[in-house]
């Protein structure tokens, strides 16, 4: 019955932002970019790292960056409908957009053909199973709203960082593999790249937590779950505090069971974490790609793994993969850190095998294949249209 109302509501907000845009697609296209994001309500790292290429090489592009989440509550809800408003004006607008996660206004409405639409999304690869890949699976969505919501549609490509990523975005995205570019993300790039804001937050966190320098670092980042109860009670207790700080990055959404006296519950970038650990901890989390940059030791610590396959479903094979980094019991994880033991040949394998862009061209390759896509020739627009860009060449809202 939930599920009926559910798509009743969709099919009727659908047919009103049809309308809408149907007017909207009567504006002339200007010679603009538009990134979309509900990953976060600022600017995201791998939109900013393509703004600042797209900006560089100075061809006149406006270029219009919308990040916001659906936060929970009416007035925010309210809030991100009249957001999905402002998204479909520029992306009518927009000669091309970029996507780093699902994006209503993109695959819900129909666009006018020449619209280019690239999906980089917003993890590095995909050891859990999601999209059209866990439809109807207790940790994925409905196959009835998906198909109302035309989930992952409209996308012209899709960019990955590796061959073996691709069929795993094939199935999720539905589309061919043939749409699937292995151009890497924009986030390799200031993870192995001499990037100042990296080094400048990086240095602002440990002057912050000086305690971070007078011992290792272990840093558990596990995937978000839908029970959103999360416990550090018993990890920390297999860790020698005289030794070791735990750090924990959660998902935003996520919570803990109970307060935590010695765990550090951190809010900071990802990234900024990833370079101040001696070990990283995960479990079905893309998060295992990133850290897999920087040859540090990467743990996988899956306590519920015929569970969370059942719930959702893995695309990689850990214990195949990562035999000797893959543990159900925590304390075989402090076993080998305490032993100093770990497999970095393993490792090695693995990052090679699922990013191979793994180089500080990630950036570049993107931006050339976005000029490849519009088979760019800005001096076509006229005099007038390009005085316009030319002031409002950075806007990011």
């Amino acid at each position: 019955m939930k599920i009926t109302i559910c798509k009743i509501l969709l099919i009727t907000a659908k047919a009103f932002l049809g309308f809408i845009y149907s007017f909207l697609k009567l504006l002339p296209v200007k010679n603009k970019i538009t990134m979309l994001s509900r990953q976060s309500n600022k600017r995201t790292l791998d939109f900013r790292l393509i703004e600042n290429e797209l900006c560089a090489r100075d061809d006149g592009f406006n270029i219009v960056i919308l990040c916001k989440k659906i936060e929970p509550g009416f007035s925010n809800r309210i809030a991100y409908a009249f957001h999905i408003l402002r998204s479909m004006y520029h992306i009518a607008t927009s000669r091309l957009c970029i996507v780093d996660t699902y994006c209503i206004p993109i695959s819900f409405l129909r666009h006018k053909k020449d619209l280019v639409v690239i999906q980089i999304w917003h993890a590095l690869g995909a050891v859990k199973k999601f999209g059209f890949q866990s439809l109807d699976k207790q940790e994925g969505r409905s196959s009835v709203i998906a198909k109302t919501m035309n989930m992952h549609k409209n996308y012209s490509c899709v960019f990955c960082a590796s061959d073996s990523t691709k069929h795993f975005y094939a199935e999720a995205f539905n589309v061919p593999e043939e749409k699937i570019f292995v151009n890497g993300m924009p986030r390799i790039d200031y993870i192995l790249g001499d990037d100042k804001v990296l080094k400048t937050r990086t240095n602002a966190l440990l002057k912050k937590h000086p305690k971070l320098k007078q011992k290792q670092n272990i840093l558990y980042v596990p995937t978000f779950r839908k029970d959103n109860n999360r416990d550090i009670k018993h990890i920390e207790s297999f860790v020698d505090k005289s030794k070791y700080n735990l750090l924990v990055k959660l998902h935003p959404l996520e919570q803990l069971k109970e307060k935590s006296s010695f765990a550090s519950i951190f809010h900071s970038r990802t990234f900024e974490l990833l370079h101040i650990a001696d070990y990283i901890i995960t479990d079905y989390s893309a998060v295992s790609f990133e850290a897999s940059l920087l040859e540090k030791p990467v743990f996988f610590y899956v306590y519920d793994l015929n569970e969370y396959n059942e719930k959702r479903g893995l695309n990689i094979d850990l214990y195949n993969e990562m035999s000797n980094c893959t543990f159900e019991n925590f304390g075989e994880i402090m076993a080998h850190i305490d032993a100093d033991k770990y497999d970095f040949e393993q490792l090695k394998t693995f990052r090679n095998k699922y990013v191979q862009t793994n180089d500080v061209h990630n950036t570049k390759r993107i931006v050339d294949s976005i000029y490849d896509f519009l088979e760019m020739d800005v001096f076509e627009f006229e005099e007038k249209d390009k005085k316009s860009i030319e002031e409002n060449q950075k806007v990011s809202i």
